[in-house]
C-alpha cells in the first residue's frame, strides 16, 4: 500500500515563519502584533574623512557665531583667553548652537548619499538644544518675580525638571517635523544624547545665574562644537 505526501499539508517548523533580526534590518520588516510593534534602524558605520568634515563644519559654525556674539559685547578675540569673558543669554546660547549644527550637517552631507538623513539629525540636535532652553528662561524668571526666589534648592530643582520635560519635548517635537505621517521609526533620546545635552544644564544654570554651577558657561563653545559634530556624522 502506498501513501502519497501532500506537500501542502507537511507541518512547518515552529519558527520558520519567524525572519531573523538582521533580515528584519536590512528589509525594514515591522513586526506587528496586537499590542507591541517592532520597528528597526539600520545602524551604519561613518567614515573618517565623514567625521573630520563634520568636526571642521562644526568648528567653523561655531567659530562665526561666537565672534559675532564677541563683536556685540565688544570683547577683543585676538587674545584666547578672551574667549571665556563672553556671557551667554537665551539668543547668544542659540545663535551658537544653531550656526555649529547648521555647520556640522554641511560638512557632514559633503560628498555623502545620506544628506536627508543628516538633516533630519540636525532638526533633532538643534531642537535639543532650544526648546529647553526656551522653557526654562520663563521658569526662572517667574521664581524670581516669586517669594520664593531666594531658595536654591527650588530654583535647581525646577530647572532640572524642566529641562527633563524640554528634553523629551523637543524629541516629540522633532520627530514630527522630520516625519510627519510616522513612516520611519521616531529617533529616540539615547545616553549620549542625555550626555552631550549638558549644554542645556549649563546654559539654564548660566541663564538662571546659579552660583559657581554658571561658570560652566565658559565651556559651552566647545559643547556646542560636539553637538554640530555629531548633527553632522550621524546616518
Amino acid at each position: 500500500m502506498s501513501t502519497q505526501i501532500n506537500n501542502s499539508n507537511t507541518p512547518q517548523r515552529p519558527f520558520n515563519r519567524f525572519k531573523s533580526l538582521s533580515y528584519a534590518k536590512k528589509t525594514h520588516l515591522t513586526y506587528a502584533t496586537p499590542k507591541r510593534s517592532y520597528r528597526n534602524h539600520n545602524r551604519e558605520a561613518v567614515e573618517t574623512h565623514t567625521k573630520i568634515k563634520s568636526f571642521l563644519g562644526a568648528l567653523t559654525g561655531v567659530a562665526i557665531s561666537t565672534g559675532l556674539v564677541a563683536k556685540n559685547q565688544k570683547i577683543n578675540l585676538t587674545k584666547p583667553l578672551n574667549l571665556f569673558k563672553l556671557k551667554y543669554g537665551v539668543k547668544e546660547m542659540i545663535a551658537i548652537s544653531g550656526l555649529g549644527i547648521v555647520g556640522g550637517v554641511i560638512g557632514g552631507m559633503i560628498g555623502s548619499d545620506k544628506k536627508k538623513e543628516k538633516m533630519n539629525e540636525g532638526v533633532f540636535q538643534f531642537m535639543n538644544s532650544t526648546v529647553p532652553l526656551l522653557l526654562v528662561h520663563p521658569v526662572t524668571q517667574a521664581i524670581d518675580k516669586s517669594k520664593y526666589k531666594n531658595n536654591l534648592p527650588l530654583r535647581v530643582g525646577a530647572i532640572l525638571v524642566t529641562l527633563l520635560a524640554g528634553m523629551k519635548g523637543a524629541a516629540v517635537l522633532s520627530n514630527f517635523i522630520n516625519d510627519p505621517k510616522d513612516k520611519v521609526p521616531d529617533r529616540k533620546l539615547t545616553l549620549m544624547d542625555s550626555v552631550a545635552n549638558i549644554d542645556d544644564a549649563v546654559g539654564a544654570f548660566s541663564v538662571a545665574r546659579i552660583p559657581v554651577i554658571s561658570q560652566l558657561e565658559k565651556v559651552l563653545p566647545m559643547i556646542f562644537v560636539w553637538c554640530g559634530y555629531r548633527a553632522g556624522k550621524n546616518n
